[in-house]
């Protein structure tokens, strides 16, 4: 089995148990819709079943849904052919329908795999290092500012294992953080402060800590907000490409 299908498949098996259905719901081109519910081995974001949620790995759409949502769910996902489901003019639709529940769609994300034979190739002369999950709780939780890297917790089944951290002198300039969002996978985010972005420190960051994620037997994965143009650049140069796409809702605040 070549490199890439081993992780399309894993991330194809990790959301079926976020979806509950099947991996070959998440590859086909046909669309799936199934009833929210808790389930083991489940991405901890949230305690409870998700409202309304959809993903996408680019031909057929899985949406899980609770009891109130999934009747529109499924008449959405007979008359919407795929990846069409997360056009603007149906996300409206969707939005219209949450309204009721006073909730709407607060999260469209795109994720990335590494991609075939992946490999590091350093970019830049800053000291980096490496810190353990301990070392996060204990040394790294004390540096304020780089929330996007780190969740600054040391609670809950989500909770960050490592982080790579680019130094100036003895100034932290960067911070990459991997997330244990799941016993499997494990999600990689990055901050660098202002005057240091545009140097290539966040794909080196990302790069060396996706080969230290692969070392610790997880499947490194990356996310950003649809609108997140440069953040999505910093994966493709560390070497990851776009494979699936996920929506959520939340509470209308």
């Amino acid at each position: 089995m070549e490199f890439r299908s081993e992780l399309t498949e894993a991330a194809a098996a990790q959301l079926a148990r976020d979806y509950c259905c099947s991996p070959n719901d998440l590859l086909r081109d046909k669309n799936t819709v199934t009833l929210s519910r808790s389930a083991d081995g489940q991405r901890h974001f949230r305690k409870e079943p998700d409202f309304f949620r959809a993903a996408t790995m680019g031909q057929g759409t899985v949406i899980s849904a609770s009891s109130e949502m999934l009747e529109f769910s499924k008449r959405l996902a007979e008359s919407t052919s795929g990846a069409e489901i997360f056009e603007q003019k149906n996300i409206w639709a969707i939005n219209c329908a949450l309204a009721g529940y006073n909730k709407v769609i607060g999260a469209a994300s795109v994720y990335f795999l590494p991609k075939p034979q992946y490999r590091h190739i350093p970019q830049n002369s800053f000291r980096l290092r490496l810190y353990e999950e301990w070392e996060i709780f204990s040394e790294l939780y004390r540096v304020k500012g780089f929330n996007n890297a780190l969740l600054y917790r040391c609670d809950g089944a989500r909770t960050d294992k490592l982080a790579v951290c680019a130094f100036n002198g003895d100034r932290i300039i960067g911070i990459a953080g991997a997330s244990s969002d799941s016993p499997i996978m494990w999600q990689i985010g990055i901050d660098v402060l202002p005057e240091y972005r545009r140097m290539g420190i966040g794909s080196e960051l990302v790069s060396v800590l996706t080969q230290e994620v692969f070392m610790h037997g997880a499947v490194p994965y990356y996310g950003t907000w649809i609108g997140n143009i440069a953040s999505q650049r910093t994966a493709g140069k560390a070497g990851y490409q776009p494979a699936w796409t996920e929506m959520f809702s939340f509470d209308i605040e």
